[in-house]
């Protein structure tokens, strides 16, 4: 028997690295901010791609959590 498992959305850009840049620019300007600037770029970038893989998990898994 065969599983079944939950497709991943792609959402396609017409250009990859301007969104890319873009989203760069504006994680900098908010770890610039005095609320954030005790913060690296590198490790808001780590807390965004651990949250994500948890995300992806739980859609593989099926948990809600």
């Amino acid at each position: 028997m065969t599983e079944q498992r939950p497709k991943l959305t792609v959402i396609p850009s017409s250009d990859q690295k301007a969104m890319g840049m873009d989203l760069m620019n504006e994680l900098r300007d908010v770890i610039n901010t005095p609320k954030y600037d005790h913060m690296t770029t590198a490790t808001v970038m780590g807390v965004l791609e651990m949250t994500k893989l948890h995300y992806w998990h739980c859609n593989i898994t099926g948990e809600n959590t």
